[in-house]
């Protein structure tokens, strides 16, 4: 048996997500994982809209749903209250829409997050090897041997060198895969900042359907539960001494220092399953690839935990590699189409460092010498990541008026109609003409595995040409979909182009178009919207700098 194409280093939610996208590429995969067992631990579990988005069309979505809920509200307190003195949200509670339809943030243990990931990876008949670590590799024009060490249940461990088309390293802040391709790693520690992290039961006293904090200078503690039914709290504390700096702090050393900063001995608990010392660390690295070897997630970029950044932005790493890499590695685009992965991307995140470092710079800078600032734990706005965005992009068909504007990463479009460069909108009660009644929606539509062409105010001779430019891209790498507008029906389908009738209004309107003239929008596998023009000739444009030229026919 051939050896899998794709070795992935690390088996935290960024290597699953990017074995879900490869394999939904038809692209074989190994991922490894150096731990002996599964991580516990809720660690990063806030999920935020985007990649909420990202989920639906990778169709993870329900068992999301299923197993998390929205994000509790704060409760502040006073030492020794039982009530508290405030109560807020950490963002305001957004109504659905049928453009975006999961504004709010999710709130899901990680380990639980990942054990939904693993299960829909075993749907593809791919599993993580644990205690297997990459060691080192080596890197060649067509390949790339990989030097990994098993550990098995009994501790006796074993080597290997097994060859592979592509490395992927997403594994961790001490990333073994970014260390050994000599990448700088540039920001800032903060040494004299740390927290001390773990998860713990709560067996009485504490409600877990809010978020509590007590902030008694210098020290601020806070417990959030895994849900509203669920008595595991995750606890953060900062501003005690120095002597868990180099250790991790005990469940006994815990409870005591909670029962001395609250002065709530009443809070009765059980047993810590996951304890640990954190120390921030700002910092990212200035490419994510290197021939055939990449960075991705936290072993690309580290960041405060404040604003639930981390997690969502290693998600969309992998989502704007995943793709890219597939069709390089099916010789269907060139390998330049790999360095746009570091071109998006790393631009998106020195904005997300600035953010967070922001964030956390208000809620923890100095806690000693003052209060923490009014509005410090509001969340919401740019950072349900809704605008993240590709302008400039080199595989980006923008508008020039467009392109010199925008400057932001994080910032939503100003226009009123869809954009390239942005996320593409949903829209529901999507029906197919002539045939099946039951309403759809565009991220059912989308796919990780295919470009989709959507067709809008389009007349026949515009869907012609696209018939025609359709047979010259490579087999199965784009989808055209025609929405008419409300109102207006087909006789039924063809062979090569789905007709969606806009039942409600809903496309026409969330992504601002006409219903009077053609526009074409070309939506990217990530959800990203690749170009809006006005005639195919766009299109054209748009693909040649996607696929080989030679692959590519009119």
């Amino acid at each position: 048996m051939a050896n899998p194409s794709v070795l992935i280093s690390g088996a935290g939610p960024s290597g699953l997500i990017l074995a879900l996208v490869l394999l939904q590429n038809g692209v074989s995969v190994r991922i490894i994982d150096k731990e002996t067992k599964h991580r516990g631990g809720s660690r990063g579990s806030g999920i935020q809209a985007r990649t909420l988005e990202l989920y639906d069309i990778l169709g993870v979505l329900p068992d999301i749903f299923k197993a998390g809920d929205y994000i509790s509200p704060l409760a502040m307190y006073q030492p020794g209250k039982l009530e508290p003195d405030k109560i807020s949200s950490l963002a305001e509670h957004l109504e659905p829409t049928p453009d975006t339809p999961h504004p709010n943030g999710w709130n899901l243990s990680q380990d639980i997050h990942e054990e939904i990931l693993r299960a829909h990876l075993q749907t593809y008949s791919c599993s993580v090897e644990l205690g297997s670590e990459l060691r080192s590799f080596e890197q060649f024009p067509d390949h790339v041997v990989a030097h990994i060490v098993k550990t098995d249940a009994e501790g006796n461990q074993s080597e290997e060198r097994t060859r592979f088309d592509w490395l992927v390293g997403t594994d961790g802040a001490h990333s073994v895969v970014r260390k050994h391709l000599g990448l700088s790693f540039l920001g800032e520690s903060r040494k004299e900042e740390y927290l001390c992290l773990g998860d713990i039961a709560v067996e009485e006293g504490i409600d877990p359907s809010f978020w509590h904090i007590w902030h008694v200078p210098p020290r601020l503690l806070a417990l959030r539960s895994q849900g509203p039914k669920s008595n595991v709290f995750m606890f953060g504390y900062t501003g005690m001494s120095e002597k868990w700096l180099n250790r991790n702090m005990t469940r006994e050393e815990f409870i005591e220092e909670f029962y001395d900063c609250t002065g709530r001995r009443d809070v009765k608990f059980g047993p810590a399953t996951w304890l640990s010392t954190y120390r921030p660390n700002m910092r990212m690295v200035d490419n994510m690839r290197v021939g055939r070897v990449f960075v991705a997630g936290d072993a690309a970029h580290c960041h405060s935990p404040t604003g639930g950044q981390g997690l969502n932005s290693s998600v969309q790493d992998v989502a704007n590699l995943g793709w890219k890499l597939a069709l390089v590695h099916k010789g269907l685009a060139s390998p330049s189409l790999l360095d746009t992965y570091s071109e998006e991307r790393l631009r998106v995140i020195a904005q997300m460092l600035k953010l967070t470092t922001d964030l956390f710079n208000k809620n923890f800078g100095s806690l000693k010498d003052r209060e923490i600032e009014e509005g410090a734990w509001e969340r919401g706005g740019d950072l349900r990541m809704l605008g993240v965005n590709y302008c400039g992009s080199s595989i980006v068909q923008e508008e020039d008026e467009v392109k010199e504007k925008v400057d932001n990463a994080y910032s939503k479009s100003a226009s009123t109609s869809v954009q390239a460069a942005y996320r593409a909108p949903d829209a529901s009660a999507l029906v197919r003409s002539g045939g099946d009644a039951t309403p759809t929606t565009f991220f059912t539509l989308f796919s990780t595995a295919v470009h989709t062409i959507l067709i809008f105010g389009a007349d026949e001779a515009t869907r012609a040409q696209i018939l025609e430019v359709l047979a010259g891209f490579p087999k199965e790498t784009v989808r055209a979909v025609q929405v008419l507008p409300q109102g207006q029906s087909s006789q039924g389908q063809t062979a090569d182009i789905l007709v969606l009738e806009d039942r409600e209004g809903h496309a026409y309107k969330g992504y601002g178009l006409p219903a009077d003239q053609p526009t074409i929008v070309v939506v990217r596998p990530d959800g990203v919207v690749g170009t809006v023009v006005p005639a195919v000739e766009g299109v054209k444009r748009y693909f040649q700098k996607i696929f080989l030229e030679v692959r590519y026919g009119a």
